[in-house]
């Protein structure tokens, strides 16, 4: 089974794919209608705040097969590297406190509520959530979590099902523009570095069809925005020609194989 998600975003201040592609949102329309075409489920995760100041242009995402996971009400707020160090510091994660985290899932929480959604799945933004994320989720009545990138099966710890991404992250992985030694940096999700577009859709291909074989589901972060700026979803017109030989499936749907 292949469970294909997507993170959308508000606005960011200096985001420099935002202020290259535009509205998240307006990015998130065309990677639907891309999956539309190709019959494939999703579940996007979107900011509270998003709901509550572009509802509109939700209304049209909830036109299309997809469903809404909570992501944050808005990316933490205002961030800085100060802030990052001090949260990371006493709280040992970039989300804070367990208050701050209370009150941001919460209010996420409501805004789906306005529009009649119930908030079923999570990704706290940037992977950034500890133990105290979790049993705050549990208490809101969220039962899907996709906070861990690696190799692991999915798991059920203290009523919440762990779903960790399995597929290397386009945002992590792929060069934009050519391919030079200074965006072939470490912290890419591939241990060569920065990698071309087509070498990450071989690497993704390979991976799916490793894990069909082994009975094991696949999970996908596949960004809209990062498609459309990466070059317009022609990259993505071919993962989603290629996903639509496998059965799809939205992460609150998500079965062990």
């Amino acid at each position: 089974m292949i469970y294909l998600t997507g993170d959308v975003h508000a606005r960011i201040e200096g985001n420099w794919e935002q202020e290259a592609g535009g509205s998240e949102l307006d990015a998130a329309i065309r990677y639907l209608e891309i999956l539309k075409k190709h019959k494939i489920k999703t579940t996007l995760f979107m900011n509270g705040i998003s709901l509550k100041e572009e509802s509109e242009k939700v209304k049209k995402i909830l036109e299309f097969d997809v469903e809404l996971g909570g992501h944050t009400y808005n990316n933490f707020g205002r961030m800085s590297i100060f802030k990052s160090y001090f949260r990371r510091k006493f709280y040992g994660c970039i989300y804070g406190s367990r208050g701050y985290q209370n009150k941001d899932i919460t209010k996420t929480k409501e805004e789906f509520e306005k529009m009649g959604l119930k908030m079923s799945s999570w990704r706290t933004h940037a992977f950034g959530s500890n133990e105290e994320t979790f049993k705050i989720l549990k208490e809101n009545e969220v039962k899907f979590v996709s906070d861990f990138v690696g190799g692991e099966r999915a798991h059920e710890e203290n009523g919440i099902i762990h779903i960790p991404i399995n597929i290397p992250v386009d945002q992590n992985t792929i060069a934009y523009g050519l391919l030079k030694p200074e965006n072939k940096d470490v912290f890419a999700s591939c241990t060569k570095g920065r990698i071309s577009p087509d070498e990450w859709l071989d690497i993704l291909k390979k991976r799916i069809i490793k894990n069909e074989k082994e009975k094991k589901n696949s999970v996908l972060l596949i960004h809209p925005e990062t498609m459309k700026v990466l070059d317009n979803f022609k990259l993505f017109e071919k993962v989603a020609e290629f996903l639509s030989k496998y059965k799809t499936g939205k992460l609150s749907e998500f079965r062990t194989y």
